[in-house]
Parts: structure tokens; sequence; C-alpha cells
């Protein structure tokens, strides 16, 4: 299946970067990022081209990256400067694919496509998860085993929450006045799916936010959908007569990056503004997302990929419920961004 090249991907958190090149298969392509001296994040293929090893394997150099095995030196565009054999003249064709990077919002961005085509203007602001006054955040990663698609069909189907995540939801019976209210809206390539609960009961990771959460109130819960993976959630819980900004808000983002057709990165971020130097509690909910995942969505995303004879669902012409309205549209939307892209 073809992947979108010519977009800005998440190949990892600027602060998980340290001072030790990083390996990473990023849409079937083995990559090497690490650090310059002068701070800069570098991207290049992580595959030497005498002998095929790992740069990801050697050393850094300034800003330049030495093949472990022989020593061969690349600079931080990819190209061969050093060979420390014979003459020392550097072989025909020693260099290595070199990959635009820029780090924003606390992001290693990567242009998988055209070099040439980078634009640091088509980065998606992702802002609203950035540590900032009054906010504080909690960052973390996952390797799922699935095509990147049925991550962002489970993300942008919220339906599926009260029947895998008991702790994102009340197992109370709705009171009387229980109202829900669904809807669908797309904007250019911009693809939201918007959720509200209204006389809602408060669910326990409401009740953890916020000491003083009322027992009912109003929940909202809006995912937005930007290619070629990048979602939003914009999920709070208020009193029924209450503002948002007065209630308990959990916006969090959500960053898939295709390893291959059958695995993907997935980058998350969450911010609070309540409790904010509950230093346990940060923890506490890197812990319950990663479990949320890992033992409730990851399952059966994974399980639903193993049982799909190839990767495009819609290939596959399946059942259409209504919470698949967003995750189509999107499916669609990207569907024409990767044809539009291999026809030009």
């Amino acid at each position: 299946m073809k992947f979108l090249r010519n977009t800005w991907y998440c190949a990892g958190w600027s602060q998980d970067l340290l001072d030790k090149p990083l390996a990473i298969t990023l849409l079937n392509e083995p990559v090497v990022i690490y650090r310059g001296e002068d701070g800069t994040a570098i991207a290049l293929e992580d595959r030497c081209p005498h002998r095929f090893a790992p740069l990801s394997k050697g050393k850094v150099q300034g800003n330049n990256i030495a093949c472990g095995y022989h020593g061969l030196v690349f600079d931080a565009k990819g190209n061969g400067t050093y060979n420390p054999h014979g003459n020392g003249a550097i072989p025909k064709g020693c260099s290595v694919k070199y990959y635009p990077v820029i780090e924003a919002q606390g992001v290693i961005w990567i242009w998988m496509g055209e070099a040439s085509q980078a634009d640091p203007a088509s980065i998606i602001d992702i802002g609203e998860c950035d540590k900032r006054e009054g906010w504080t955040s909690v960052h973390g990663y996952l390797n799922v085993k699935c095509h990147y698609e049925l991550v962002a069909d489970n993300l942008l189907d919220l339906s599926h929450v009260p029947y895998l995540h008991s702790f994102l939801s009340s197992d109370e019976e709705p009171p009387a006045g229980f109202k829900e209210e669904r809807k669908v809206e797309v904007e250019g390539n911009t693809v939201w799916s918007m959720h509200w609960n209204y006389n809602c009961p408060v669910s326990p990771l409401f009740s953890l936010l916020w000491d003083e959460a009322p027992a009912i109130g109003t929940l909202r819960a809006h995912m937005c959908w930007q290619p070629p993976s990048v979602l939003y959630l914009d999920t709070g819980f208020s009193a029924e007569n209450g503002t948002i900004e007065d209630g308990a808000c959990f916006p969090g983002i959500h960053l898939i990056t295709p390893e291959n057709e059958h695995t993907s990165h997935y980058f998350y971020a969450v911010a609070r503004n309540k409790k904010l130097d509950d230093a346990g509690l940060n923890e506490g909910i890197r812990i319950q997302i990663n479990n949320a995942f890992e033992f409730e969505d990851e399952p059966m995303v994974e399980a639903c990929h193993e049982r799909m004879p190839e990767t495009d669902l819609i290939a596959l012409k399946p059942v259409y419920l209504p919470g698949d309205v967003a995750g189509m549209r999107a499916r669609r939307k990207l569907q024409e961004l990767i044809q539009a892209e291999t026809s030009a």
C-alpha cells in the first residue's frame, strides 16, 4: 500500500533525542536521527552504502556520523566526506539519503518525500498540548502492530469507548435527561468528529483529574484529523451550566506514523488544567493511557489487522455504522492526496 510522502511525519519527541543516534523505520525506510554538535537534529538513511551496516551503530562526529563497521564518515546532507582506507578517495556513490528535519512544539518532524518540496510552513500546529502557563503535559510512545489507518479509525470513532474503556466512561446507568449529540464536519483536508454527552455521569478519569467534579455534567470529546495522521482530541467535563474553562480539560495530541504496512509508531501527548504540580498523577496518567491502548485498544485493532486480507479497508467493503463517518471521510481524503501525489 502506498504512503503519502510529501508531508511531515512525527519521528519522535525532541526530549527523547539525546546524545546517541536513534534508529527508526519510517514508511518502510530505515532512518537514523542524531543531534549534531550544534544541537540540530539530523536524519539520514540508516544504511551505509559499503556493506549496508546501520549508521545508527556508529558515532556522531560534530555534525557528521561515522559508520561503526569500516569508519566511512557522512555529513549532515548524507555525503561521504572521509574514507580512512587506501588513498582516502571517496568511492563513487558513497552517499546516503538525506531527510529534512524540523523540531517544532516538542516534535521531531521529518519529511519523507522529495527534499526540495519540504515546506516548514506546512507543519501542523499542535500547540494545544505543548507546555504552557496554566497547563501541564505528559508525553508517551507505543509501537502498534497494525496498519496506521486502523489506529486513526479507532481514535475518530469514539463510539467504542463504552465497550473497551471502563476508566474513560462511567458504568452508571445514564440518568433521566441524558442526551447525546454527534456531528462530523469536513473543511478542506480537516475532519472533525464531535461528541457531546449532556446530563452525563462523571467518568473515573475526570473524577481523578478534578476533585470538585459534579456527579452529573457535560462531557465533550471532539477529535480532529489532519493528513497524513495527525489527530487532536479536545475533551473535557464541565458542570451542566458551567463553562468549559471552569471544568476539567484533557486535550490530547495523537501522532501516528507508519513504520511499514503492518506496524505503526504512536506518539501521544496529553495536557490538563487541573492538579498541575501532581507528579504522581503524571505517571498515573501515562500508565492509564498505555494500559488503555496496550490492553484494550491495541489487542482489538491488531486482531482486526490480522483478520484483514489486505490493508485497504475500503476495498474490503465493510459494513458501515454511524460512528464510521469521520474515519471513512479521513480515509477517502488521504486516498485522494496519495493519488494526486503519485499521478503528479
